[in-house]
């Protein structure tokens, strides 16, 4: 039986605890090498389904951006 369609909340999980582990922030090969999930999926589910809990940190001249949790 395939998986419904829309966000793999297992994937969710596996980003989310990634960067809470590291509160300064992770850029997305990083968090793509330990959660084991691809670079674009990391990028596209920050960008549509993880934008209310993440924010940008810094962005190294519109080459590389680092991810955190927003700090509530």
């Amino acid at each position: 039986m395939p998986r419904p369609p829309g966000p793999d909340p297992r994937k969710i999980e596996k980003i989310v605890e990634v960067l809470r582990q590291h509160p300064e922030g992770l850029w997305v090969m990083e968090i793509a090498r330990l959660t084991r999930i691809p670079k674009s999926t990391v990028h596209r589910y920050i960008q549509n389904y993880l934008a209310d809990v993440v924010e940008e940190v810094k962005n190294y001249s519109g080459l590389i951006k680092t991810y955190r949790l927003k700090r509530r």
